[in-house]
């Protein structure tokens, strides 16, 4: 078991790197720790970070030790966090195999996810994964640890129906998890009416009252990523790509067929109760359920990332399994086999378009930036940036330190003699439109008002109605005319562009269009002041406001908004 913890420490430093999308919880920390408030921009309020949880421990670690200290913590602590969790997971489950008589203790559920490459990448990469991870370790210790008591009491210990509660403020999805387990908790105590409410309670008033914050600080009921990314869409067909895209390079049906081998050789001789069946099948489900709704909206665009907490959770009641007396020939030749893969699986098993992005979108995203970056281990930006962001935007910082009121975008190839595109005027101060939100976010500072044209930052763009579904999370292309609406000068004043012709009665359009109705309450919403009356309007309307579209065509939003 300590060999297996040792190796996923070792892999994932060897393998340390952070993503673009960290860079944007980076920005909203140094935000945060400016006086702006969690932010991506101020003083638009736009909810950026995915995770809460992982926001809050970055900026403790950024105010603790300013400097570089968001992005190596981010390495640091998920690491940190993998570790734990894998800890966690195999503590629980050898508590939940306590009972049967084994010769030695195999980590069987651990090694399969040690082995994987998704796995080492995901280990850091500066998003909360690693903190996922540690969350749902966590959480299985917990509650085998309750279930394995003689008489397990509703609502008790109040520690355990806490932990389960933040499952949604670590991520939001892993409130599919939470909920499940709750249930089950609830069910399965035994106690009074009263005390199963308190546990519900205990477990609800971290992610209650966060919620209740959400809708009244950003005016919607989700993450504005979850709006840009329209994660209520139903999408079978890609998720299903970025599903068979994890198992058949990597061969899981292989480890997961042996370990339901492994699990029937094993349950018998563990005197499980109904208590400890019905834990292990509200454990898979909870899993199958995961993955079905990252399956449902489409999956990601980084290779294997939100399949990896549902498939940590698959192996968490095998994670560690004892060798047993009987039916020792049987499990030994599971084992063995699995034995076999791993090897296979740390060896060769790879995908196929290794530091690339294939043709359905999905990207070997730490193999890319590495590429990029032209580093082995890029963590910082200094390392992210020599390819040429730091020098561009350094032209763009020089803009704004001239008091320029200019619409910059960024440009795609960059080099560090690449000059700095202005298309407009702006309507105040530097306006930096960019597709890399969190590299050039980062690297422009807060004075420059960053917009993500994928509409991750901007309440605009995210708002804008879906087309096609085209590469995951990159589908909503802001159009030029909304840009310049919201932050450019007078459509008199704009450039003519021979590539969009119309272009200047596109962004009168898109002003008066943004100017009517639900948009300009959105608009104000993440905008105005925030008063009391605006916090409690924002709170009242966030169902509306979050199914809220504009047509992407001005011409189209004008006539039906207006």
């Amino acid at each position: 078991m300590a060999a297996v913890v040792a190796g996923v420490v070792i892999a994932g430093w060897l393998r340390r790197w952070t993503s673009d999308d960290a860079f944007i919880n980076f920005r909203v920390v140094e935000n945060i720790l400016a006086g702006n408030g969690p932010v991506f921009s101020a003083p638009e309020r736009v909810e950026v970070a995915t995770s809460p949880a992982w926001l809050l421990v970055l900026t403790v670690a950024e105010w603790v030790v300013p400097g570089d200290a968001a992005a190596w913590a981010s390495v640091v602590l998920g690491i940190v966090g993998t570790a734990a969790g894998v800890i966690l997971a195999m503590l629980g489950a050898r508590r939940l195999f306590g009972d049967a008589p084994g010769r030695l203790v195999v980590p069987f559920g651990m090694v399969v996810f040690a082995v994987l490459p998704p796995t080492w990448d995901f280990t850091t990469s500066g998003l909360e994964t690693g903190l996922s991870f540690a969350w749902l370790g966590l959480t299985f210790w917990g509650v085998t640890r309750w279930a394995q008591a003689d008489e397990p009491r509703a609502g008790r210990p109040v520690w355990l129906f806490v932990v389960v509660g933040l499952g949604p403020l670590v991520r939001p999805d892993l409130a599919i998890v939470a909920g499940l387990l709750l249930v089950w908790l609830t069910v399965v105590g035994r106690g009074r009416w009263w005390q199963r409410l308190l546990g519900l309670v205990a477990a609800g008033v971290l992610p209650l009252a966060y919620q209740v914050f959400r809708m009244g600080y950003y005016g919607l009921l989700v993450p504005n990523t979850g709006v840009a990314k329209e994660s209520s869409r139903p999408l079978w067909g890609r998720g299903f790509v970025y599903l068979v895209d994890l198992v058949s390079p990597h061969l899981l049906w292989a480890p997961g067929l042996l370990a339901v081998v492994l699990l029937a050789l094993l349950a018998p001789s563990a005197g499980w109760r109904r208590r400890q069946w019905s834990l292990v099948a509200v454990v898979l489900l909870a899993a199958a359920l995961s993955a079905a709704y990252v399956v449902r909206v489409g999956g990601d665009f980084m290779h294997a990332r939100l399949l990896m907490p549902a498939l940590f959770l698959a192996l968490c009641p095998v994670a560690a399994v004892p060798l047993p007396r009987v039916r020792v020939w049987a499990s030994a030749l599971v084992i063995g086999a699995t034995a076999v893969w791993a090897v296979a699986s740390a060896a060769v098993l790879r995908i196929d378009y290794e530091g690339r992005i294939n043709d359905t979108g999905i990207a070997d995203e730490r193999g890319f930036y590495a590429g990029l970056a032209g580093v082995a281990h890029p963590v910082t930006l200094a390392d992210h940036g020599g390819a040429g962001v730091s020098a561009y935007t350094a032209q763009v910082d020089a803009l704004q330190r001239a008091g320029a009121d200019v619409v910059a975008v960024q440009v795609v190839p960059v080099t560090p003699q690449t000059p700095v595109a202005v298309v407009s005027p702006s309507s105040g101060g530097v306006v930096f439109s960019v597709a890399n939100a969190g590299f050039y976010g980062v690297a422009a500072g807060l004075d420059v008002f960053v917009v993500d044209s994928f509409g991750l930052s901007d309440p605009v763009g995210s708002h804008l109605a879906p087309g096609r579904p085209g590469r995951p999370g990159h589908e909503k292309d802001m159009p030029r005319a909304y840009l310049l609406a919201r932050y450019g000068g007078a459509p008199s004043e704009i450039p003519p562009d021979p590539d969009l012709p119309h272009l200047s009665a596109d962004t009168a359009a898109a002003r008066q269009a943004l100017a009517c109705g639900p948009a300009a309450e959105l608009v104000a919403a993440t905008n105005d002041p925030l008063t009391w009356d605006r916090f409690w309007s924002n709170l009242t309307g966030a169902v509306d406001r979050t199914s809220f579209r504009i047509p992407s065509d001005p011409a189209d939003a004008v006539r039906e908004l207006c």
